[in-house]
């Protein structure tokens, strides 16, 4: 049927009209049902039919349904006989039995005039169901395939899941519903309703998920008053289960009304059920999931990690090493050994108890894993481990006494596979507690990582195993322990929060091998950051390893890349797929051996000390002490109360005789910084620059300081630097590479003959994407004696004096021209702004009041032949000058072919990411 199976396929997946795809879905039903299958005029009009089983409607668009569903329920009006109704649009393929669905739509069906054409009567009878109600009828299906599986995070293998809609049609006589991968969390959902917790009607489902198929039974234990879950046809049982006496009944007629579709051959099993818990407690119970920082490892990554093991380090790992996950989650991680033969015995930890429940039911859904994994503590003690409360030796003394009620002891290095929690900067205590997700940390771990580095959690694991490593080979010299982690980056390079950490570390681990992913394809994680696969083993050297780390850079894989290997193949096929997919794939070194753009930035003298020092940055915001709360400490015009009262930090001086400003252009009163670099005229500009890749976004051009991370352009050199800096985070903007988040942004190699060329794009830049304004601090706000302080724009083109002027404008070239074009565009526009609309000087109340820079003062609203280009365009804009409107857009478009310019001689010419 694979032709077939592609044709309904490419229905799906068309937006054409439903006449125009037709013929595509026809072939499908035909080779099921063969001459049964009768359409349109043999079928009483409607698109599908066969008589005593099904009723098929095809409509155009996914949200049409509804309309589709009802459209179907009317042909029973015309003489047609079905028990089962199909829809299928474009994303869509709905199955329902007309014995599941609910009342209110059979009623509707029901009472429908026959006169009227089905078409008409579908629109009527969706127009009377709500959104509630519409929500209920999806989940009464018997087989469903909507939108939202076709993208995303969790979108769905579409060739899979056609399968399971080819099996569902298949057998349309069974009297079970099936629940399938695509259902399987609405049927958890509706389960909900035999408990009084979200959490328990998920571990009901996992408690009987391996052992529901068409033969099971609810039996129940008289003694006890539990439910058991029977398979007759392997002569399998679940565990007991606890349901209220008064929804036993219930509970028992929904199972056996219903039966989970597995198919080994497709490889779907029932640890595909498993492996989707992140996405079950994340719908069903958020709150749980966010606490806990639930984001489990994707199920195919966990493969692709293991087989990066086997291919690149070791081939025997089970044979060697004893494993230990300390932070199993649901096992995706742990279980994903299994599938190259590493049978042999593994231990797997959770803080977690209700986590530590699914996995042993993963385990015992196949009685042959049960022996050979050890979950600590035992699951009958109803409680989790925290691995990081105890210190190494107490830690490795629990897992040996769990193992001892075994009979089985340590007797090999331990190979520790895990992927650990990561800081939820969301998260609070109180709120973790309540749902013991809180670890609580053992002091000499704190000491290993220090405070800063320990509050990310990944680090404190890390910390831990660094110490367990340590003991478990002064016990056993010839016990070398192995870690395998997944991990964000920063620690890798490391960031300057985490070299006290790396420099221990290194001295106890060599580094083996490793890649990075992006984050957000595998894990449903706000934020695109590179996430890290890293092999590490122990070796310890007092002078420290010399850990080069290089990662192979697989941030180009997409989610569906890794589920469409087939897992249950032969290992070569595996072998050769997954050698197809990385080919060309290149490594990454993970070191601060690039030159930090700030060394680029010129000496400057401290008025104090008459000391030369490389620029610092100017942060003119600090913490507010206690007493400052409730007064006027900072430097915001007196109306900007909200600032005044509500920020937690003091921001620049009450009677500061120099202008910065704030994020969104508000002036700041500031004073003289220990460097002199502020003034008054306007002859420099300030920029606001993060020094990462991560927070190239937030960069900008002021006339005074910004409140933080701020550096100043005063004359040529120091131009270079900052403008050569604030053209490669606009450039990069949403363009560097992923693995690139966590770096430093570094100096880029400049070739002697594209020098000149180079500067002259970030001046034009610079020019053309400044935020600098002219405005009046007034005198006497926000408090007496204030001087009052004319703020002029450095980047006007018409001020001989002003900073572009004096010091940038020379060095334009004319060839190549595109810088040259974009400043004559910007020259031009201030000419016409000052002979058009300025020709005396000072025009007043230009509707600009309600802007930062000027709404919290009481004199009114001007512009000025020197007026900053944000404030012309904003005049613009407002009073509909489209004049000036469509010399913005000139600029505009000449702006972006500077930065795309700047981009390409970054990149192509001067290899700044290779």
């Amino acid at each position: 049927m694979e032709r077939e199976v592609s044709n309904l396929k490419e229905y799906l997946l068309s937006e054409s009209s439903e006449d125009a795809k037709r013929p595509l879905v026809y072939p499908f039903f035909k080779k099921l049902f063969g001459q049964d299958f009768k359409v349109e005029s043999d079928a009483e009009g409607a698109d599908g039919y066969v008589e005593g089983k099904l009723l098929v409607e095809l409509k155009t668009k996914n949200e049409d349904w509804l309309k589709g569903l009802y459209q179907g329920l009317h042909y029973q009006k015309l003489g047609l006989s079905f028990p089962n109704v199909c829809v299928i649009s474009h994303q869509f393929i709905g199955l329902w039995k007309l014995s599941n669905l609910p009342q209110k739509a059979l009623d509707l069906a029901y009472d429908a005039d026959s006169q009227i054409r089905p078409s008409e009567m579908s629109r009527i009878n969706a127009n009377k169901t709500s959104k509630v109600e519409a929500v209920e009828i999806l989940r009464a299906n018997t087989y469903l395939l909507e939108k939202c599986d076709f993208n995303g995070l969790f979108a769905k293998d579409i060739d899979a899941e056609i399968k399971g809609f080819t099996y569902a049609l298949k057998h349309l006589e069974e009297a079970r519903v099936q629940i399938n991968l695509n259902n399987f969390i609405d049927h958890i959902d509706l389960l909900q309703k035999f408990f009084d917790k979200p959490l328990n009607a998920i571990h009901c489902f996992y408690a009987i998920v391996g052992y529901w198929s068409v033969a099971s039974k609810v039996m129940k234990r008289e003694e006890t008053n539990e439910l058991i879950v029977v398979d007759l046809s392997r002569n399998v049982l679940s565990e007991p289960m606890k349901v209220e006496l008064r929804r036993q009944d219930d509970f028992e007629r929904f199972v056996e009304t219903h039966y989970i579709f597995t198919n080994e051959g497709s490889g779907i099993t029932y640890d595909n059920y498993f492996s989707r818990f992140d996405e079950v407690i994340s719908r069903l119970d958020p709150e749980y999931a966010r606490q806990h920082g639930i984001f489990f490892t994707d199920h195919n990554l966990s493969k692709f990690a293991m087989w990066f093991v086997h291919e690149r380090f070791e081939k025997n790992l089970s044979d060697r090493f004893i494993v230990f996950d300390p932070a199993g989650g649901s096992g995706n991680l742990i279980t994903s050994l299994d599938w190259r033969g590493h049978l042999k015995h593994k231990i797997v930890s959770e803080l977690q108890p209700d986590l530590l429940k699914v996995i042993e039911r993963r385990m015992r859904v196949h009685e042959e894993d049960i022996g050979r994994y050890t979950i600590v503590p035992k699951r009958l003690e109803n409680k989790g481990l925290n691995f990081l409360d105890k210190s190494a030796e107490e830690y490795i003394g629990e897992l040996e006494r769990v193992l001892t009620e075994k009979n089985l002891k340590i007797d090999k290095p331990l190979a520790f596979l895990l992927n650990p929690p990561y800081k939820n900067t969301d998260e609070n205590v109180a709120a973790r507690e309540q749902v013991e997700a809180e670890y609580v940390i053992d002091p000499s771990i704190l000491e290993l990582t220090g405070s800063d580095a320990g509050r990310e959690r990944y680090l404190a694991f890390l910390g831990q195993i660094m110490k367990m490593a340590k003991y478990q080979h002064e016990q056993h010299p010839d016990f070398n322990p192995i870690l395998m982690v997944f991990t964000p980056t920063s620690w890798l390079i490391p960031r300057p929060t985490y070299v006290p950490f790396r420099k221990e570390f290194d001295k106890h681990f060599k580094y083996v091998n490793g890649f990075i992913i992006t984050s957000n394809e595998f894990f449903k994680l706000q934020g695109k950051w590179p996430l890290a696969f890293t092999i590490w083993q122990y070796n310890h050297s007092e002078g420290g390893n010399r850990n080069q780390v290089k990662l192979w850079d697989y941030t180009y894989l997409k989610r569906d890349d890794l589920a469409g290997i087939n897992w249950s193949a032969r290992i070569g096929e595996i072998d050769t797929t997954i050698t197809k997919i990385i080919k060309g794939a290149k490594a990454v070194r993970f070191d601060i051996s690039k030159k930090d753009i700030r060394t680029t930035l010129p000496k400057v003298t401290h008025l104090k000390t008459k000391k030369l020092k490389q620029q610092p940055r100017y942060d003119y915001s600090y913490a507010k002490r206690k007493e400052d709360y409730g007064k006027i400490v900072s430097g915001f015009p007196l109306a900007d109360n909200t600032r005044h009262l509500e920020l937690k930090r003091k921001c620049g001086d009450v009677d500061g005789e120099y202008v910065g400003f704030y994020d969104d252009n508000t002036p700041v009163r500031i004073k003289q910084d220990s460097f002199g670099r502020l003034t008054n005229e306007p002859d420099r500009i300030w920029f606001r620059l993060d020094i990462d890749f991560k927070g190239v976004n937030k960069s900008k051009i002021f006339n005074g300081p910004a409140d933080n991370r701020s550096y100043c352009a005063y004359d040529l050199e120091s131009a270079k630097a900052t403008l050569t800096w604030f053209a490669i985070t606009k450039s990069a903007n949403g363009r560097y590479p992923i693995w690139a988040n966590q770096f430093d942004i570094w100096k880029p190699n400049i070739s002697k003959g594209q020098e000149n060329y180079f500067f002259s794009l970030c001046f034009a830049f610079g020019l053309a994407e400044n935020r600098c304004v002219v405005t009046k601090f007034e005198a006497d706000n926000p408090v007496q004696g204030a001087p009052e302080v004319f703020v002029d724009n450095p980047m006007s083109t018409n001020n001989p004096d002003s900073f572009w002027s004096t010091t940038l404008d020379a060095y334009i070239v004319e060839q190549p021209a595109t810088a040259h074009n974009l400043v004559e565009a910007i020259k031009e526009l201030y000419t016409y702004w000052v002979k058009t609309y300025c020709p005396h000087g000072i025009i007043k109340n230009v509707g600009l009041k309600d802007e930062p820079y000027f709404k919290y003062f009481d004199y009114e609203d001007f512009l000025t032949p020197n007026s900053g280009l944000i404030q012309i365009r904003k005049f613009a804009d407002l009073n509909g000058k489209s004049d000036l409107l469509k010399r913005f857009e000139d600029i505009a478009e000449k702006t972006k072919k500077v930065r795309e310019e700047l981009y390409q001689l970054l990149v192509e010419e001067f290899k700044y990411f290779d």
